[in-house]
């Protein structure tokens, strides 16, 4: 390196003060006590924001012009400064336009920085909502911007992110119009629980349960409710941030264990006028028949066609009759037609094309310097592809920011949610279950002629027409017709957010956030049900009112420091207070006294059941933030939680992390090379107990007892599971490093990740024998341990006035290990019944990757053929064997999108795929 070279990269290295932001009174007041600074300046204060979101900017250099003074802005853009009135401010910012101010008399000066092309790839937003600039960021972070969730729409945004980001697996459940979804983000940290993200919508933890899963049967399957974070309107998100590793999300304690999700709604603009905006929608939904059936066989049983209705009765979920021939042939129903193929269709013979609308409005108003605000509407209506199925869901939203005076800001958000799902269909096994018949009825079979007269699956007196000889399998337009499913939901989410902040730039912060959560779900096996006229009911009712609130509240101080000339330090502390309560009310039984009438009054046999949860957590967290210079940052973090459901003595854990980043491009100045950066952090965050009341022993009241001395409660212990006095948390231990490098202003840029991440002492119920009078026992004894690769590739290859093409390309490589679980070989999730032709299960096996299926397998000979029952001319189900069939998860992962922009038309398309799992 030349004389010349060497004098360049000092004045780039010494140009940019990068820096994190918090608090300590003692340095401050030490730094200041000394000396070191002293100007008869006044203290110029405000904040920095971003001028198209209005969200604060943090780590604003700012400078007086011409002078050695320079400070920068905290965590939620506020600074302050000693200046004159001659003097000139300069807020300089990575990927942001320079503004300079003249200070004149102003003591309170708020600046909007604009962000120069390709700006948004150069700042994230982070856990607790701190927004940093990329090159400081230590881990993995990938934003996705909320415009592209609303060009190929579904109810739930989360399903929009299939595909898009590295290392996060999205499963949308085709099960109706509110179906929930699930995202595994590195793999599962949970070997028989929770493992979604935490959702967190401005700074709000958010309820995403799905309560309705119901079951009115004896262990059918019941419903897909839906989950809470299909609430959110896809029309108010400004971005996503998905935080994955355990480094970024270690702030938020064991909730942030299986990665975290921050959304960020849209604001309104401080100094604008009123703002309106308008979007409609419009999504068409087709189903497409992507079976494989054969069609050379008809209905029957050993090659043979049926000669009679009742043969065809028997044989309606068989196809192993004789070749179709197009003879006239008995059906069900005892009229004889075609022995021809007619299945392909079936399905869209059934199922119909679905609509759905979308109409949203948005008002904003900015208030000058004092604030702005924002309220929407937001109304779906979803006439599903599932016949008699829809929902309907109306969303109100309110965000305000006020400037109080140059010292307080004040933030209000409101959200409320109203939904109806009409009829979500019965799932899993065939009782009650619409999808079952479409799937199953034989090649020669139209499906329209299970309608029957009335076109609802019923016979001309009303009651069920079953073509099946089995009445627990349900007419597929009886279901869809007469079954009775809805939920009801109306939900509020709230938040109320003031900081006071210190001419020295130390603020003091509190907020207070609740969701609350209000589902009556309610379920109706009409009159005349096959199953039901077959065990002597008329009719049964489940109803079920479930309430949830989830309290957060926080307490922060924090403030920026300017060590030396180019060192900065960030301080923040913080406590938060969580209570959780859940409440179930619960109403069920059978027998209608009057018909048709369908409500718990009415019923002539019922029964209630009440089930109360409080959960209550208390932590303490804080972070330091170093920056030297502009290329090397350092972030340690740690938070300590207090359990309420852990053993006593073992309530407590402390999440620590540390996270570094070096920008090697300001030494190495290869041409074209924006930004290159290498990442390395680690982190140890944990795992709660998935429910209270595991620790110590419980009793409940499960019905009476009618004697001759009268009527005594029955009571119950421990809900069929020994509790453990000795649980404690699990431990999630994760090491990842990794680099980014952009080239060409954004035309190229390059994110790998490599992670390995184990999971220590999971909190698994491990099945006993029930002789003991407990289904299961819950111990720390599940370890895993999962190693990943995660690559992003994207840019703007071609970018003219009028034309543009970005490209995105991510692909994930995980693969999982399951080390031990306390001695034992395995434990299963879910059972396999022949009988009930529940043959296929899930289990975690020690050696094998997570989530292995196991299927059940006809019985073989020494030479391995498959052993022919010489009665049933068919393999024996109850001879039937386990069998690995290999992991359930996908190892592999790739997604890539395309988007082509020519002046204001858009075309966008994403294709994804999955390789490896089973």
């Amino acid at each position: 390196m030349n004389k010349k070279t060497k004098c360049y990269a000092k004045q780039c290295i010494t140009k940019c003060l990068v820096v994190l932001i918090v608090s300590c009174n003692f340095l401050f007041f030490h730094q200041a006590n000394a000396g070191i600074i002293h100007l008869p300046e006044t203290i110029i204060s405000g904040t920095v924001t971003d001028s198209a979101t209005g969200q604060p900017l943090a780590l604003v250099s700012i400078s007086v012009k011409g002078k050695k003074s320079a400070t920068t802005s905290n965590s939620q853009g506020v600074y302050s400064i000693n200046a004159d009135e001659n003097d000139v401010l300069v807020f300089s910012y990575v990927g942001y336009s320079n503004k300079s101010v003249k200070v004149g008399t102003q003591t309170n000066i708020n600046v909007m920085l604009s962000a120069t092309s390709g700006a948004l790839q150069d700042v994230v937003v982070t856990a607790l909502g701190i927004t940093k600039q990329r090159r400081a960021v230590g881990y993995s972070v990938t934003e996705v911007k909320g415009s592209t969730l609303t060009e190929a729409r579904e109810n739930s945004f989360v399903n929009g992110l299939e595909g898009k980001i590295a290392g996060v697996n999205v499963s949308g459940v085709g099960a109706g119009p509110n179906s929930a979804s699930n995202v595994i983000i590195r793999g599962i940290t949970s070997m028989t629980g929770n493992n979604q993200p935490l959702y967190v919508l401005n700074g709000i933890p958010l309820v995403n349960n799905n309560y309705s899963t119901t079951d009115v049967g004896e262990g059918y399957g019941g419903k897909d409710g839906g989950d809470g974070i299909g609430d959110i309107n896809p029309d108010d998100i400004e971005t996503i941030s998905v935080l994955k590793g355990a480094a970024a999300t270690a702030l938020y304690g064991y909730r942030g264990s299986n990665g975290v999700i921050l959304i960020t709604t849209k604001k309104g603009k401080t100094g604008e006028g009123l703002g309106v905006e308008v979007n409609s929608n419009y999504v068409r939904q087709k189903v497409i028949d992507e079976t494989d059936f054969q069609t050379v066989y008809g209905q029957g049983y050993n090659g043979a066609k049926p000669i009679n209705a009742d043969d065809a009765l028997g044989s309606m979920e068989s196809s192993w009759g004789g070749l179709l021939d197009g003879s006239l042939t008995p059906q069900f129903d005892g009229v004889s037609r075609p022995y021809s193929a007619v299945s392909k269709g079936n399905l869209k013979r059934f199922y119909k094309d679905g609509n759905a609308y979308t109409n949203s409005i948005s008002f904003s108003k900015g208030f000058g310097d004092a604030g702005s605000t924002r309220f929407s509407f937001s109304d779906l209506k979803d006439d599903s592809y599932v016949p008699n199925a829809g929902l309907h869901r109306m969303t109100f939203s309110q965000f305000t920011n006020l400037q109080m005076d140059k010292h307080l800001t004040l933030d209000l958000s409101a959200q409320y949610v109203t939904e109806y799902t009409k009829n979500a269909p019965n799932l899993a096994d065939a009782v009650g279950n619409l999808n079952w018949g479409p799937m199953f009825v034989p090649p020669n079979i139209n499906i329209t002629t299970l309608a029957g007269p009335n076109g609802d699956g019923t016979t001309a007196t009303g009651i069920e027409l079953n073509p099946f000889d089995d009445p627990y399998t349900t007419n597929p337009y009886f279901a869809a017709y007469k079954f009775i499913g809805a939920i009801h939901r109306n939900r509020f989410i709230g938040s109320a957010d003031l900081k006071y902040t210190l001419d020295n730039g130390l603020f003091f912060g509190a907020s207070i956030a609740d969701d609350y959560v209000n589902d009556r779900n309610t379920n109706v096996e009409p009159i005349g049900t096959g199953y039901l006229i077959d065990a002597d009911i008329n009719g049964d009712m489940y109803e079920q009112n479930v309430k949830q609130t989830e309290l957060n509240i926080d307490i922060t101080t924090g403030k920026n420091f300017n060590v030396t000339k180019d060192l900065t330090l960030n301080v923040l502390l913080g406590v938060n207070y969580r209570k959780s309560v859940e409440e179930y009310v619960t109403a069920s039984g059978n027998d209608f006294a009057i018909p048709y009438l369908y409500n718990i009054g009415n019923l002539i046999n019922k029964s209630e059941d009440y089930g109360l949860y409080h959960s209550e957590y208390q932590s303490i967290y804080g972070s330091a933030d170093l920056a030297y210079k502009n290329y090397a940052y350092l972030t340690i973090t740690g938070r300590n939680d207090w359990y309420s459901t852990l053993a006593p003595g073992k309530t407590h854990y402390l999440y620590p992390s540390v996270s570094g980043s070096f920008v090697y491009s300001e030494f190495l100045h290869i041409p074209n090379l924006d930004l290159g950066k290498l990442r390395l952090s680690y982190a140890d965050v944990g795992g709660e107990a998935d429910g209270p009341y595991q620790t110590l022993q419980t009793y409940g009241i499960q019905g009476t007892l009618i004697v001759p001395n009268g009527t005594f409660p029955i009571g119950t212990a421990g809900g069929g599971q020994v509790p453990n006095s000795n649980l404690k948390p699990s431990s999630r231990k994760e090491f990842e490093i990794g680099t980014e490098m952009d080239f060409f202003k954004n035309m190229l840029r390059f994110d790998l990740a490599a992670y390995q991440k184990k999971v220590i002492n999971d909190i698994v119920p491990v099945s006993i024998d029930y002789t003991s009078g407990y289904y299961s026992a819950v111990l720390n004894v599940g370890n895993l341990r999962y190693n990943g690769v995660e690559l992003e590739v994207g840019g703007t290859p071609v970018k003219s006035r009028n034309f543009s093409w970005d490209a995105d390309f991510n692909s994930s490589y995980t693969q999982g290990k399951v080390l031990s679980l306390g001695g034992l070989p395995y434990i299963g999730l879910g059972s396999a019944t022949p009988d009930w032709g529940s043959v296929a299960y899930i289990q975690q096996i020690v050696g094998k990757a997570p989530l292995q299926i196991i299927a059940l397998y006809p019985k073989t000979d020494k030479k391995g053929n498959i052993v022919i029952d010489p009665v049933r001319g068919a393999p024996n189900p109850n001879k039937a064997v386990g069998r690995d069939y290999g992991a359930a998860q996908s190892p592999w992962s790739a997604g890539i999108t395309n988007t082509f922009k020519y002046k204001n038309f858009n075309l966008s398309f994403l294709i994804d795929g999955k390789f490896g799992g089973k």
